[in-house]
């Protein structure tokens, strides 16, 4: 008889990159993205970083750097659309 396995824990994902470079214009891991008129880039970076952590069925972590800004941050993106900072 053989003894159950418990499930194999899922690997910690990179960081998405995203760079924002301005209201309508930016990249996630180096694919350009860009907002529709009169939309804000930073909700069109947000829905895929929620779309990827509902594929994943996991967070997705995301480090944004916002060059309108002259910084950046690190977020938490849970599937369900809510962030968290990280630190």
């Amino acid at each position: 008889m053989t003894e159950p396995t418990t499930p194999t824990p899922q690997p910690a994902t990179a960081d998405a990159q995203v760079h924002v470079f301005s209201p309508n214009a930016g990249l996630v891991d180096g694919v350009p993205v860009t907002a529709p008129p009169y939309g804000d880039i930073q909700e069109v970076i947000l829905s895929i970083l929620q779309q990827r952590a509902q594929q994943l069925g996991a967070p997705t972590p995301a480090t944004i750097t916002d060059n309108r800004y002259g910084g950046a941050i690190r977020l938490l993106i849970h599937p369900d659309g809510s962030t968290e900072q990280l630190t």
